[in-house]
Parts: C-alpha cells; structure tokens; sequence
C-alpha cells in the first residue's frame, strides 16, 4: 500500500460527507424540520441518490479495508512467534488476531482475514534488513486500489497458497493475475469462491484421486439423540454421493409449483370451500417452512417411498443424476469430471467408472467444455436438448444466480413466435424469478466467445453496459 491509498480514502470520505449532506439538505426542505436523521435523508432521497451513496460508501469501505489490511500485516509481522520480542506477547496477548480484535471491537475471523490477507501483501524483511516485494504484488495493488475487499483477498491467498506447491513461478503469477482481474472486474463474490475452490486443481489434477480415497475413507453417517428428544444425522460424503443426494432432493423442493387442473362434474359443488371439489390439486398456498426443514420433509419423502416400493431389494433407479466430463478425459484417463449441480471435481477413473453405471447419465464434452449442437422445429426444448444447455451452461445463467439446472427453465433468447427455432443456440438456461425479468423487463442477451453478456434496458441502466453471466470455466493451468 502506498500514501496515495489513504490520500483517496480521505478524498472519498470527505465526498461522501458532503453527498450525505446534499440528501440531508434535501429532507429538511421536504419535512420542514430542522435537523433530520441519517436514515430519514435516505427515506426522503430518490432511487438514484440512494443507490450512489451506497456504492460511494462501499468505495470507501474498501480503502479503509486497504489500510486496515496494511496494518494489520504489519502487527502480524511484528508478533510473529519466532521473534525475541514479539507485540503481541508484549502486550499480553497470544497472537495478533486476539490483540487487534481486543482493541479494534472487531470478530477475530475478521481480524484473521485481515491478517493473513496483510502479511501476503504487505512488503517483507530480508534477513539482513533489506526489504523484500510482498509475495503476492498484482493482489496488493489491487487493494490498495480499492478494487477488491478484504474477503475477497482472503479467498485469493488461500486458492495461491494451495497452487504454490504445484506450480511454477510463471504459473504462479498467471493464476495471480487471473484471479485477481477476475475478482476485480467480471465476477461478483460467489463466482470468485467457486473459481478459487476449482482452479487448485488444475495446478494438481493427480491429487485429486488420492483426496477422493481420503474422503470416501471418512464417509458415513451419524446419529445423535438429542436432550429435546429429537435426533440429529451427520452425513460425510464424496461429490458422488452428494449428485445423488441433491438429485434425489431437488427433484421434491424445487422452487417452481404449479397448479393442476382435473376433469370433474360440472355439477360439482364445493362444500364448505373446499377447493378439491372443484378439482383444484395442490392449490397453491404459503409454505412458511424454512429451507432446511423442506429438505428435511423431502428426504423423509424419499425414504417413505423407498419402503413402500422395496420388495426385499432395493429398487428404483435415479436416472437424473448427470456427470459432465470432457471427451480428451475419457480417452485419455487424465483429468477431472464433475457431477452436474455438486459443488467439487472427480478424478477421471471416478468419470470412467461412474459412466458405465446404468443410473448415471454421461455428457461428454469438447475441448471448450461445449456439447453437441441439437436443434428442433418445436417450440419446446428437448430433453436432449437440455441436458446439453445444463452442460454449456451449468445452471442459471443470469449474472450472480446460483440456481443449479433442475431449477431452470430452457428459455429462447431470441422468441420462438420470430425464429420459430428451437435450438440450443438460441436458447439458454434461466431460472424461474430470472426468466421472467428477461422476457418482461426488456433485457437482451449476446453471447461472445460462448460467455453469455445481459444488455439491461435503458430505464435499469441509461448506459445499457453488458453485464457478464454464466458460470466462469476456469481455464486449464499454463
């Protein structure tokens, strides 16, 4: 960090005071009173206003992250345990994490991302005293700048830190330089998690086989009785394990009812309101349910049909769980597969196995992880048709949507009652929420390099500036 990071942090500062006392000045003239609250200019301030102070503010937020990384490094540095007279020991404390967190009011997880972030890019001591560049000289800029925050520091040191024992200096700097463009100008925060947990293994792609065997090692289940008289099941799983799991529950919870109509004599009468007379199924209702007691119903679901089904064995085959691996991967046995909708790779004997099981479905891919061109004169897309576009696209395509495929629709980018064309490549994978924002709001879709950009329409945004979605295919290691 150099002076000029704190030099626009108090510029910054000082212009969000005075945008803060424009909106103030504003409301008294609205209320007729003499002072007024924070929060009651941004009641009274336009949707323009208000959203330019937050990003002003996150401007800031993000320079004074800058110095708070700097400095934090720097106690790190100077309380490092090897030293003969560390500060924090000095001062009574453990380690820099519970010395700042003590005088900073801070939570220590955010007092140790600080840390770790600082010591990776704050310059370093030789052991004659002369001073050394920081290891990670692109991330350092980059936050001094402003450009990224804290967390986002953090998840990039940790992905460098476990590409470093595999890589070579230029590889290293390559995945710096990647990480940290794509942080700082195309990704929001969830795609920089995803991109920094999957390109670890591009640098080590034969350590992902013994990590599978570790795992499996540590699969299993645990049940605990609890002291309310409830129960609580742990379950430790491999990524194929888990494709069933999320399969098998999706397909139950998915965000998307739909009412359903039935024949029924039109001399039928209801009876006290009740809807089913009029043949009225599952009529839609609020379900105050949380998330995670509606996964927990469907996996009761799942297991009460599987005793009513099981005849002795254990029947039925769950023909929607799909793995999607490369055709260089299947020849070659070298490299890495993943099953569609689950978060981490597989190695390629896991792929080639798992592919001769008849209850798995096999997307074999190209080069550029792009599937077959399938197109149809129908209006509908295919099965077929969408198992390829969840392939091409992995889920929602939408920017910052994590929607996984089972949740989406297959949408016409351009309408079918124009094109009358229904092919994949016309077509893309978009939640339900998503899907109707793009046909009802007016926003256009361009596809450059197989990277899906949304145009907003000119009352969201006058510029109209692309926005980048889809899921990032990270790019194999130099």
């Amino acid at each position: 960090m150099t002076a000029r990071t704190t030099t626009r942090l108090a510029e910054e500062a000082a212009l969000l005071s005075s945008r803060a006392d424009v909106l103030s000045v504003g409301a008294v003239q609205s209320a007729g009173a003499a002072e007024v609250s924070l929060v009651e200019s941004l009641m009274a301030s336009s949707d323009v206003d208000l959203l330019a102070l937050h990003q002003h503010a996150a401007e800031v937020l993000r320079l004074a992250e800058a110095v708070i990384v700097a400095a934090s490094g720097e106690v790190a540095r100077r309380s490092e345990s090897g030293l003969p007279d560390a500060l924090a020991r000095r001062l009574g404390e453990k380690n820099a994490t519970e010395l700042l967190a003590k005088r900073s009011r801070l939570a220590p997880v955010d007092v140790a991302t600080h840390c770790r972030v600082g010591l990776a890019v704050t310059p370093r001591e030789g052991l004659t005293g002369e001073v050394l560049p920081p290891f990670f000289p692109v991330l350092a800029s980059a936050l001094a700048d402003g450009a990224l925050t804290a967390r986002a520091g953090r998840d990039i040191v940790v992905a460098l830190e476990k590409i470093e024992p595999n890589a070579t200096a230029e590889g290293l700097a390559w995945a710096e330089r990647y990480l940290v463009e794509g942080a700082a100008k195309h990704w929001e925060a969830v795609t920089l998690r995803d991109v920094c947990r999957v390109l670890p293994e591009q640098f080590d792609p034969d350590g992902v086989e013994h990590r599978e065997k570790v795992i499996r090692a540590q699969r299993g289940v645990t049940g605990i009785a609890l002291e309310s008289g409830g129960f609580r099941y742990i379950v430790d799983t491999d990524a194929e394990g888990s494709a069933y799991w999320e399969a098998a529950i999706d397909a139950r919870i998915a965000p998307r009812r739909q009412v359903r109509f039935h024949d029924v004599d039109e001399s039928a009468t209801p009876v006290d309101g009740d809807s089913d007379a009029l043949g009225i199924e599952d009529a839609p209702e609020w379900d105050s349910r949380t998330w995670k007691q509606k996964r927990h119903d469907a996996l009761i679901d799942l297991l009460r049909d599987s005793l009513k089904h099981d005849d002795g064995s254990f029947g039925g085959v769950d023909t929607t769980v799909v793995l999607h691996v490369t055709d260089q991967t299947v020849a070659s046995g070298i490299g890495t597969a993943y099953f569609e909708g689950v978060d981490g790779v597989v190695s390629a004997a896991t792929a080639r196995r798992a592919m001769q099981c008849a209850n798995i479905i096999a997307v074999v891919l190209d080069g550029v992880e792009q599937p077959l061109r399938l197109g149809s004169t129908e209006r509908f897309f295919t099965p077929g048709q969408r198992r390829a576009m969840a392939a091409r696209d992995g889920g929602c395509v939408w920017p910052g949507c994590t929607a996984p495929p089972r949740w989406c629709d297959a949408a016409h980018i351009e309408p079918w009652s124009a094109t009358k064309c229904t092919d994949i490549e016309n077509g893309v994978l978009l939640c339900h929420f998503h899907h109707r924002r793009f046909d009802e709001d007016g926003w256009q879709l361009e596809r450059r390099d197989n990277v899906p950009w949304f145009i907003p329409p000119s009352h969201i945004d006058s510029s109209r500036t692309p926005r980048r979605g889809g899921r990032v295919r990270v790019p194999a290691a130099p």
